[in-house]
């Protein structure tokens, strides 16, 4: 029988062990001059190996998940950073919800999410962990998650730092995003419970009688994002141009296709149905969930609605235009009108324009 110690570390290495992490994070950060400090955390950290009591326990009765509790965090989704290396309005927009989130004393932490997708030599996450401190959260507040570079690897590898005791979560996104986000953390998700589950489904130090998972209450926090109405400013036309100049409605409408044309459902799987992992090293087979096809009709719909609601901002989500009202009701409606098989009838290219 494996041991829990090795089974720990072999479930724990699909998060990312701690050495791992340190030298990705020296990686992200030895350019930057402000964080010689974390650098030799790092090290120290390296050295002294993985420290158990900061990690989420993984078998059902150690578990910090405790399903139905009102603690709460927020977890905030990366977004590509500008060339320069500083954070798009989106980005900024989502961190200042986060701050409104604990504020408010609706979460009890911040955890912020994205690896250095962008190559600047410095992370999202740490990028966000900064405007918060700046903005003056405490640092103590804030959980750096700096390995994920799509949203299937937020959820995933965000399982890892759940701080005892939690019972929700609420994904702060971007309004554009949130559907799909929704949907990836969702499908992630239960992909973990039912792993956990049949793992160790037969130890006998899970007394448990309905030998079921903790499960985390997913809460939508989405982030109303400026609507833009210079469409010249936009780099919708160009394949190269960097994502921040895109309109705010080909965004809507471009997560709407990742949604519609199959695309997240295969990439969830990976090969042999795509050749893009939404998430290293695990397969996730949706069609094996028994919620997964309400899941995604919540979604289409969802997407939709946003689509449609966001198609008459055709400049970029940033500031330095004019600004129309805006379009849309947060969170956006789960039920559509239009079948979702009408999906690419929402938002047409040249109707955006």
């Amino acid at each position: 029988m494996v041991t829990l110690r090795c089974l720990l570390f072999s479930v724990c290495s699909v998060f990312g062990g701690g050495e791992q992490i340190s030298l990705l994070q020296l990686k992200d950060y030895k350019h930057n001059s402000d964080t010689m400090r974390f650098e030799e955390r790092s090290h120290q950290t390296q050295r002294a190996g993985i420290s158990w009591e900061l990690q989420n326990k993984l078998p059902p009765w150690m578990t910090y998940i405790s399903e139905g509790a009102d603690q709460a965090i927020a977890v905030v989704l990366g977004q590509s950073l500008n060339p320069d290396g500083s954070a798009p309005q989106v980005l900024l927009d989502r961190v200042q919800k986060a701050k409104d989130l604990l504020s408010q004393g609706l979460v009890m932490k911040v955890l912020v999410s994205g690896g250095d997708a962008a190559g600047v030599g410095h992370t999202e996450a740490y990028n966000m962990a900064q405007l918060l401190v700046d903005a003056g959260v405490p640092a103590s507040s804030i959980i750096q998650e700096s390995q994920a570079t799509t949203t299937g690897e937020n959820a995933w590898f965000m399982l890892r730092w759940i701080p005892n005791g939690t019972g929700k979560v609420y994904i702060v996104t971007s309004d554009f995003h949130m559907p799909r986000a929704t949907y990836i953390f969702q499908e992630v998700f239960n992909h973990f419970y039912h792993m956990l589950e049949q793992q160790y489904k037969d130890d006998p130090d899970w007394t448990s009688q309905e030998k079921r998972y903790p499960r985390l209450e997913i809460i939508q926090a989405p982030v109303a994002s400026f609507c833009g109405t210079n469409a010249s400013m936009s780099g919708d036309d160009d394949p190269e141009a960097d994502i921040n100049t895109q309109s705010l409605s080909k965004r809507a409408r471009d997560e709407l296709g990742y949604l519609g044309d199959g695309e997240v459902v295969d990439s969830l799987f990976g090969e042999p149905r795509t050749d893009q992992l939404y998430i290293w090293p695990i397969q996730i087979d949706v069609s094996k969930d028994p919620e997964n096809a309400g899941n995604f009709k919540r979604a289409m719909a969802q997407a939709m609605n946003t689509a449609e609601a966001l198609c008459e901002c055709i400049g970029p989500p940033e500031s330095g235009q004019p600004e129309l009202p805006y379009p849309l009701t947060l969170p956006a409606p789960t039920t559509c009108k239009i079948p979702e098989k009408d999906w690419m009838q929402i938002c047409p290219t040249n109707q955006s324009r």
